[in-house]
């Protein structure tokens, strides 16, 4: 009761504050708290007690030989919450690896304990936990207690997943309306709308002048997406658009798709419907073609157009043949010279110039 009532602070306190509780209440001393995506990437490490250079080192090179990556980890070990190095492989083993030699001993760690923070089947965060060889190694015991203790950060965890979530497409539909004049919709497939801003309204509105529709928004979407062949949005490789005319203005209706994923959830993305008027689509389209990039090199270039495109890091490496921590380390050039300083500023960097 002690731990959960400890760790009871907002989202952004939360990943130090679980660490923190860990040590007081149990222990636990050395630690680091990893947020995850859903293909086991770890990024946004939170620390007690490791150096700084230690994660620079990992996540540059040595996260490949972590025994007790969730990438590594969990496949083999599908229902477990917790995992001790001894648990995958034998201390004579271990102390034979890449991983041990040029890591772990170097900063002065041998033991190891992955803590897996999943929310119904989906691994949302990891916690790593490292004792010296002189401190006594973690125990059955030690993992049982984790393993109890796993599902409640992961439960609030959870919780300040969505909102963060909520909030980040709250900012990024909030900068898409300021493009004055240019209608938007966002659509759960098959007709669920997730947002329409203003401008959208009135276009749908006045389309229906005179006819009576409850949602002249939904209308509108059941209507043209029909009658212009594009009810499946999903499946385009580019983004489809046709003209239509209203009594006092023309304008474009143009689809982007949602981006392909290899996730397991099997989830319809949304995706979004731009009603332009006539003038504004192919300034809008010139301007972001043209935009000038030329302090990026080519590759940091094409890694910025496939991040506007929605592309998570590993469809990224998938798509231009690289590894998934080389895209990461241009991701980090392309932050440093746009002043941005995460993937979430960036989108919005790019949603609003």
């Amino acid at each position: 009761m002690e731990f959960i009532e400890s760790i009871l602070v907002p989202a952004e306190r939360f990943p130090q504050q679980v660490l923190l509780s860990l040590s007081q209440i149990f222990g636990f001393h050395r630690s680091i708290f990893w947020i995850a995506d859903k293909h086991g990437n770890l990024f946004l490490p939170i620390t007690l007690n490791v150096e700084d250079r230690l994660i620079q080192d990992y996540v540059s090179y040595y996260f490949h030989h972590d025994l007790l990556h969730p990438q590594t980890a969990i496949p083999q070990n599908p229902s477990r919450n917790a995992l001790r190095i001894n648990d995958v492989m034998s201390d004579q083993e271990y102390e034979q690896t890449i991983y041990y030699n040029q890591f772990m001993r170097a900063y002065g760690n041998y033991d190891e304990m992955g803590i897996y923070l999943k929310k119904e089947g989906r691994l949302l965060g990891c916690i790593g936990l490292a004792r010296s060889k002189q401190e006594k190694r973690f125990t059955e015991n030690d993992v049982r207690l984790i393993e109890s203790l796993s599902r409640t950060i992961a439960h609030t965890l959870a919780i300040h997943t969505n909102a963060d979530e909520l909030q980040k497409e709250r900012v990024l539909f909030t900068a898409h309306s300021q493009l004055s004049s240019i209608g938007i919709i966002i659509v759960e497939p098959p007709t669920h709308i997730r947002y329409v801003n203003p401008v959208a309204k009135d276009i749908c509105a006045e389309w229906f002048l005179g006819k009576t529709y409850t949602n002249p928004v939904l209308a509108f979407i059941q209507q043209h997406m029909k009658n212009h062949a594009l009810s499946s949005p999903a499946t385009f490789s580019a983004p489809a658009a046709s003209t239509l005319s209203l009594s006092q203005q023309a304008f474009t209706i143009y689809v982007q798709p949602s981006v392909p994923t290899h996730s397991s959830d099997h989830r319809t993305l949304p995706y979004a419907i731009y009603l332009i008027p006539k003038g504004r689509h192919s300034g809008m389209s010139t301007t972001r073609e043209q935009e000038p990039l030329p302090h990026l090199t080519r590759t940091e270039g094409r890694i910025y157009e496939l991040v506007q495109q929605g592309y998570t890091n590993q469809l990224i490496a998938n798509e231009l043949h690289i590894s998934l921590n080389t895209v990461k380390r241009h991701l980090q050039n392309t932050y440093r010279k746009l002043g941005v300083s995460n993937r979430t500023e960036l989108c919005y960097k790019l949603k609003t110039t």
